[in-house]
């Protein structure tokens, strides 16, 4: 099932993103009278079409990408009433415009899509913290300003990460990845007590720790943040079929008492047990109904990488909302905060993009973090699956993303013809066809090459789970 989403998020999100930037240059082409010919989402052979005025629109089979074709001497015979409007007779600064809207129209509707986000509330987990890792470079930054409340076990807020508020540890991981990307060394955070008492500020906490190019770490744990978590009971919310709690017998809405013997107080407790026993035959003493239970469960043996065997029982927990309430948050905005807070997260994130990309060109950053269609496709199943905002986020992401990528100066992407352009504007006359069919090869075999590097990234993310 999980498939179906993903192929259905990736159709859904995709498809939106790349309409968006077409329509950015079929309008603008639109504006200054240049016939368009044809208007495609996606590749191939088409599976929908319809014919407008003078344009045809094409819903194609291979939804990676699309196209606008343009009457273009170039390429095709026009007709002697359309020579005009060919796209090759516009003056550079017409098709400089034409080209460059599609990118910008992207990076516009992340901005829309950020507003509506904030507009609509985002939730998260609070960044409450009631101790510190020993030995840890929070800990060491904490005894070298001589601060020791926060040792006192008592439950502190980050309310900033470098002067800049943060509401929850999803926004301090934000944070944390952006300086990362900057090249930064240390880090402040800034504490408030929950009960109202003092803040607290911390400088220089060192993120030598954390490597950039292993996303899968626990940057909050390697820094020495134990998040304060709630309680859970250990009830069954969720029984996977055919796994070995369904074939115990086990319902959702159980609550388990006791595994061999071993008293359970929460779920955490529940998953610790379960965790420690790969493989193993337990015993579990659950309550339904107010009558008491005992079954036989065989685990199953989960392999890891790099780490130890892990037992599972194919069940998920019962998330009783009052139990989070305290724990978690929702930030939502009136327009015009809500705006302000969108051009803030589009310009932070452009900026780490680019940091990243020129990072990862002068070999700084791993391309380890580049993700393909596969990453994009799940993540879209996933977002779509969760809910309006989480599809919001990654619609502003990847069309902020899409921008970026094609404003880059490499051949067959619209900033190579950009370029192009601006060296035409400069000396008064159009690149050689030479320079330009070479650039389009050089281009391609990068960006192919670059496909085949994200493709293969996605593939080990999958094998490894």
């Amino acid at each position: 099932m999980s498939v179906v989403w993903s192929l259905l998020g990736f159709v859904v999100v995709m498809g939106l993103i790349v309409t968006i930037h077409e329509w950015g240059h079929y309008q603008v082409a639109r504006w200054f009278n240049i016939k368009v010919l044809k208007f495609s989402i996606g590749f191939g052979k088409p599976i929908y079409s319809r014919k407008g005025q003078e344009t045809e629109f094409v819903i194609a089979q291979i939804p990676l990408g699309g196209y606008v074709k343009f009457a273009d001497e170039r390429e095709d015979y026009v007709a002697p009433e359309d020579v005009d409007r060919a796209f090759n007779r516009q003056s550079v600064y017409k098709r400089f415009a034409v080209v460059a809207a599609g990118p910008l129209v992207n990076l516009v509707f992340a901005l829309f899509a950020f507003t509506a986000m904030y507009m609509v509330g985002v939730s998260g987990m609070k960044p409450i913290s009631n101790s510190v890792i020993a030995g840890s470079p929070l800990q060491h930054a904490l005894a070298q300003q001589n601060i020791v409340d926060f040792e006192s076990q008592q439950a502190w807020v980050v309310s900033k990460v470098n002067d800049v508020d943060v509401y929850s540890w999803q926004t301090v991981h934000q944070q944390l990845l952006q300086s990362l990307a900057n090249g930064e060394q240390r880090v402040s955070f800034s504490f408030q007590q929950v009960d109202g008492g003092r803040d607290i500020k911390v400088d220089g906490v060192s993120l030598s720790s954390i490597d950039i190019n292993q996303p899968e770490q626990n940057w909050l744990e390697r820094l020495g943040f134990v998040p304060a978590k709630p309680l859970i009971p250990a009830v069954i919310g969720e029984v996977i079929e055919k796994g070995p709690a369904d074939k115990a017998g086990m319902l959702n809405g159980d609550k388990i008492l006791t595994i061999n013997e071993k008293p359970i107080q929460s779920w955490q407790d529940f998953v610790k047990v379960v965790q420690a026993n790969p493989g193993a035959s337990i015993q579990v003493v659950f309550e339904r109904n107010q009558a008491v239970f005992d079954t036989l469960v065989q685990l199953e043996k989960a392999e890891q990488e790099n780490s130890p065997p892990i037992g599972k029982m194919g069940v998920g927990v019962l998330i009783d909302e009052q139990t989070f309430k305290p724990y978690s948050v929702n930030i939502q905005y009136g327009f015009l905060n809500a705006v302000e807070k969108a051009y803030q997260r589009s310009v932070d994130l452009f900026i780490m993009s680019v940091v990243m990309i020129k990072r990862m060109i002068i070999g700084e950053v791993s391309t380890k973090n580049l993700s393909g269609p596969i990453s994009i496709a799940q993540f879209s199943g996933q977002a779509i699956q969760t809910g309006l905002v989480a599809f919001l986020s990654l619609v502003g992401l990847l069309s902020l993303s899409i921008g970026i990528l094609n404003l880059l100066p490499i051949p067959v992407l619209d900033g190579g013809h950009l370029v192009y352009y601006l060296i035409e504007m400069i000396k008064g006359s159009p690149v050689s066809e030479r320079v330009m069919v070479v650039g389009q090869t050089v281009g391609l075999m990068f960006i192919v090459s670059l496909t085949f590097v994200a493709l293969f990234n996605d593939v080990i993310r999958i094998s490894h789970g």
